[in-house]
């Protein structure tokens, strides 16, 4: 069995959790504010149980909880467990999820709250324009305003790598302040010690985050990175499993879905901050920066055009023929760029071309 509870705390702006297992030797998981206000230690232990659950299940050990947990998000984790036993049991097995106190939630909400929102960014296209969206309105009936957006060292930029965090905090804060948000960063050894595969588990590492600010918000964006038409499983952000990452009182929302990449970059191309620090590479060698060559730099220089905003500096113009320099890692990355073929208005003959090209090329995993 998996135990975890609140360590004693000794610094406003750190959270951490003492873990004990049966199979590994005692760690230590922290979340700690670098800047902008730091949430307040949690009462509930919602946020340290979706961190573990994946361990949990990765080691086939059950998970019990020292202190109280939401019963809306302890049943949603039973359906989640049982959604990602059945895609991957190559990689999770069945496991129960307990605690020593079960607040029962299933007539309460968010009260207050409920009309506030923190929001999950990390620079790139989804994340910005989840935000954007939902703070100014475009939404519809769905929008909230966003007291925060969080921005986390510890994911896709390890801990080690401080420069590269500090110039995608820059970025990212110039779009926030831009659109009229605060930027809240934090920082975690949760990859350390609790992930077992980072594209299967990215969407609830993320969430348990967002779950830390629910003293001040009763929903949390993590904003959606394909369409309902392109819906991919399994992936670690999808309209599947994302939204039972929720409690009564932290509903998970996923904004986008209805949208292309084109789309939202068509909605927040026109922001200078945007053009100048929008930041989506993963492959590059600092990864505070786009490089201009991998396939989803490349992808989204094409979204730009597609969408009327032309060459922007954060990623450099579109070379002749560089299409065809890319490989094509996933059926996710394929189904996105497919749906380019239906935006090409912008679009000169060449580019098509060579996107039609790109686009008969066979898979190649990265």
């Amino acid at each position: 069995m998996i135990r975890a509870r609140l360590a004693p705390q000794g610094d406003a702006r750190r959270i951490a959790v003492d873990i004990r297992t049966d199979h590994d030797a005692d760690s230590q998981l922290w979340w700690e504010t670098t800047s902008g206000d730091a949430p307040a230690v949690p009462e509930r232990l919602d946020a340290v149980a979706l961190a573990l659950t994946p361990k949990a299940m990765n080691f086939s050990q059950d998970l019990h909880l020292e202190g109280p947990v939401s019963w809306r998000l302890l049943a949603n984790l039973e359906e989640y467990v049982d959604a990602w036993t059945t895609w991957r049991p190559d990689l999770y097995r069945p496991v129960a999820i307990t605690a020593d106190e079960v607040v029962d939630d299933r007539g309460a909400g968010a009260g207050a709250l409920a009309d506030r929102a923190v929001a999950a960014v990390s620079g790139g296209v989804d994340g910005v324009f989840g935000a954007y969206a939902s703070h100014l309105g475009l939404l519809g009936r769905r929008s909230l305003p966003i007291v925060d957006a969080v921005l986390v060292q510890g994911f896709d930029i390890p801990l080690g790598d401080d420069a590269a965090f500090d110039h995608a905090a820059r970025g990212a804060r110039a779009m926030t302040d831009e659109i009229g948000i605060s930027l809240v960063t934090v920082r975690t050894n949760w990859q350390d010690v609790a992930d077992p595969e980072w594209q299967m588990t990215f969407g609830i590492a993320v969430a348990a985050v967002l779950h830390l600010f629910g003293d001040r918000a009763g929903t949390a964006l993590q904003a959606a990175d394909t369409t309902y038409r392109t819906v991919t499983v399994p992936w670690g952000s999808n309209p599947v499993t994302s939204p039972l990452l929720s409690s009564s009182r932290m509903r998970l929302f996923q904004p986008g879905g209805g949208v292309t990449r084109t789309q939202k970059v068509a909605a927040i191309g026109g922001l200078a901050s945007v053009r100048e620090h929008i930041r989506v590479c993963w492959q590059g060698e600092d990864l505070g920066r786009n490089c201009g060559v991998c396939e989803k730099c490349v992808r989204t220089k094409v979204n730009f055009l597609a969408a009327g905003h032309g060459t922007v500096p954060a990623l450099g113009p579109l070379a002749p023929g560089q299409l065809r320099t890319l490989t094509v890692g996933s059926e996710g990355a394929r189904a996105v760029l497919v749906e380019l073929l239906d935006e090409t208005d912008h679009l000169d003959a060449a580019t098509v071309e060579d996107l039609r090209w790109l686009l008969d090329q066979p898979i190649q995993p990265h």
